[in-house]
C-alpha cells in the first residue's frame, strides 16, 4: 500500500534512535514517542530501517492535513501528541547489525524485516504485501480505495534499494492525482485574505530543466496556513519572475515572486492541454522534499 505521510530513515543502535528526513534533515525531536517505541521494539540492536510517518483520522487512514501539525514542531508538546497520534510505517530494511542490505533482494530484505519482529500494533507497524501470485493489483486498488489509502506501490521483488533515486523498479499507482509544486508567487487576496495571499503560483522542472509555470492554487487553506505562508514568503521575496519560461499572462500581471524554494503538496483533478493543473487544492507544505526534486505533473 501507498502511505500518506513522510518518508523517514531510522537508524537504531545502543546509543539511540533517530530520524532523517528524505533530505538528510534530522527530524528526530519531532517524533519522540515514535522514537520511545522504535527502542523499545529494537532493544539496542543495530538497524538502519525505511519507512513513512503517517497521522491515522478517525478511521485510521493516513491523513497527510493532520500530520502538516507535526511536521513543523521540532519539541511538540504533550498535548500535541495526544491530539495528533503519528505512527512509523517500516516497509524497508536497509542494514542489520553493521551490515548493509541494500544490494540484496527486496524480497529477502522484507523477508528479514518480518523476521525481526518490529510490529508493536500501535506507534511502529510493518504493513503486509503480497505478490502478484497471491492478489491482482487491481483488486489491491480497490482495497485501498475502500480503505481510504491514497494508492499501491509495485516493487520488483529482485530490486536493490537504491538510495537517493526514483527507482524504475518501484511505481507507485495514486487513486488521486497528487504533485509536489515549488512556489514561485503569490497573487494578492480580497476581503479577509487582503492580509495575505489570494493563491500561489506554482511551478515544476521541465526534462531540460527549466522551471515551468503549472498554474496556482488558492483553495485548501487555513486561516493560519495562509499567514505562515504569506510571512515565509515575505522572507524570500525578489523583484523578478524565477521562471524560465513565460508564465500564463493573467499569472504575469498579477503576482509577485519569491525565490523558489518552499514545496507545496497539491491535489488536483487533471492537467489540462497547455499543461496547467486543473481544480488544485493545497494540501501542505513538504519539508521532506527539495524544489530540485520537483518535475512537471503527468
Amino acid at each position: 500500500m501507498k502511505w500518506d505521510g513522510v518518508r523517514a530513515i531510522t537508524r537504531c543502535g545502543s546509543d539511540g534512535v533517530s530520524l532523517w528526513s528524505r533530505n538528510l534533515r534530522e527530524i528526530t525531536g519531532s517524533y519522540p514517542e515514535v522514537v520511545a517505541a522504535l527502542a523499545e521494539v529494537t532493544e539496542g540492536r543495530s538497524i538502519l530501517l525505511d519507512g513513512e510517518l503517517v497521522a491515522p483520522d478517525a478511521r485510521g487512514a493516513p491523513s497527510f492535513s493532520r500530520l502538516q501539525r507535526r511536521m513543523h514542531v521540532g519539541r511538540p508538546s504533550p498535548t500535541l501528541i495526544a491530539e495528533i497520534r503519528v505512527d512509523y510505517i517500516i516497509f524497508d530494511l536497509l542494514g542489520l547489525d553493521d551490515e548493509m542490505l541494500v544490494a540484496d533482494p527486496y524480497w529477502s530484505r522484507r523477508v528479514a524485516l518480518t523476521e525481526l519482529g518490529l510490529d508493536d500494533g500501535a506507534r511502529v507497524r510493518v504493513p503486509p504485501t503480497w505478490s502478484l501470485a497471491e492478489v491482482d493489483a487491481g483488486q489491491l486498488l480497490h482495497l485501498a480505495a475502500d480503505s481510504g489509502l491514497e494508492g499501491i506501490v509495485c516493487k520488483r521483488g529482485d530490486s536493490i534499494y537504491e538510495p537517493g533515486k526514483r527507482s524504475s523498479a518501484w511505481i507507485k499507482t495514486v487513486l488521486r492525482a497528487t504533485t509536489e509544486a515549488i512556489i514561485v508567487g503569490a497573487v494578492p487576496g480580497t476581503g479577509p485574505n487582503a492580509a495575505t495571499f489570494g493563491g500561489l503560483v506554482l511551478a515544476g522542472h521541465t526534462p531540460e530543466g527549466h522551471l515551468h509555470c503549472i498554474g496556482g492554487v488558492g483553495t485548501g487553506f487555513t486561516t493560519e496556513a495562509r499567514r505562515s505562508i504569506r510571512a515565509a514568503l515575505e522572507e524570500v521575496r525578489r523583484e523578478t519572475s524565477p521562471l524560465d519560461d513565460p508564465p500564463p499572462p493573467a499569472v504575469t500581471r498579477a503576482a509577485w515572486w519569491v525565490e523558489p524554494v518552499f514545496v507545496a503538496d497539491i491535489e488536483y483533478r487533471e492537467v489540462s492541454g497547455d499543461g496547467l493543473l486543473r481544480h488544485p487544492s493545497f494540501r501542505g507544505i513538504r519539508t521532506d522534499k527539495t524544489p530540485d526534486e520537483v518535475g512537471l505533473p503527468s
